[in-house]
């Protein structure tokens, strides 16, 4: 079987909202809450480019701070190189949130922050299965080892390994496990770790590699089998975040947020941990 060219049918997936994962509130477009008025900053709107693997946490964030701040935090979900290129081209987003640190670093060196990137999470592959699955999820790939010689898998879900960081992780890991090669012809390439992420839990692909932090949502976890890839097999996912040049005062106010206990309990609840 050859790699599957699925960018027809991701970009129907996100035109239907991800109708297929059945956890609304963690996969809306729009984050949160009804905005309230509150006195602290100006309400407005806010334009937010982030990651695919922060979804479930940042969506839960940004409601909190809408309850607290009023005005709407406008987050477009996406894989980090996908976001790097359209922040290159001028979309006008004021904050940025990557899967990796080098995405916003390379943004401050072509002068499109506002300050300096900081590190925000640090992030974790998984080894996912639909629940009731033949194949054994374990960290050390042993399971997906022994199901690739059963014959018992036929598609393997990843994120892009040249878009998104979630994807060269599981790069990594299946070549540290020594079954790279060997999946090849099985894999199911998502744009984003997110549409990497539905193919297991609509049993598309028996089997994926994705972000830990999008299967902590209740809908979700009970649809699959998850365990942490270990972490030798992969380079750390450390994940940065910038301002963008003009951010509004409600933007930067957002910014702040993202560093305060609350969020942090938000982020470490969805298997983020938060660095030293």
């Amino acid at each position: 079987m050859t790699k599957w060219n699925l960018g027809f049918l991701l970009s129907a997936a996100y035109a239907l909202g991800f109708l297929a994962w059945s956890a609304p509130a963690a996969f809306a477009q729009d984050a949160g809450a009804k905005p309230e008025a509150k006195a602290t900053v100006a309400a407005q709107d806010s334009p937010v480019a982030a990651a695919a693997s922060l979804r479930v946490a940042l969506d839960d964030i940004a409601a909190q701070f809408e309850k607290k701040n009023g005005g709407k935090i406008k987050i477009s979900y996406g894989a980090t190189g996908n976001l790097v290129r359209q922040i290159e081209e001028g979309a006008p987003f004021e904050l940025f949130l990557a899967a990796d640190e080098a995405s916003v670093a390379r943004l401050e060196k072509n002068g499109k922050t506002d300050g300096a990137p900081a590190a925000l999470v640090d992030g974790l592959l998984a080894v996912v299965a639909p629940t009731g699955s033949a194949v054994k999820v374990d960290g050390d790939l042993a399971g997906l080892k022994q199901a690739l010689a059963d014959g018992t898998v036929k598609h393997i879900s990843i994120a892009n390994p040249e878009l998104a960081p979630y994807g060269k992780a599981a790069r990594e890991a299946l070549t540290k496990a020594g079954l790279w090669e060997q999946v090849q012809p099985l894999l199911v390439q998502g744009e984003n770790i997110g549409q990497a992420a539905q193919y297991v839990t609509t049993g598309a692909a028996e089997v994926g590699l994705v972000a830990q932090s999008l299967l902590f949502a209740p809908d979700v976890a009970s649809k699959v089998t998850q365990a942490p890839v270990n972490a030798s097999f992969y380079s750390p996912i450390r994940q940065g975040f910038a301002l963008l040049k003009n951010a509004s005062a409600s933007t930067k106010a957002f910014h702040a947020f993202l560093t305060t206990p609350e969020a942090s309990a938000v982020f470490e609840k969805n298997g983020f941990k938060i660095p030293k």
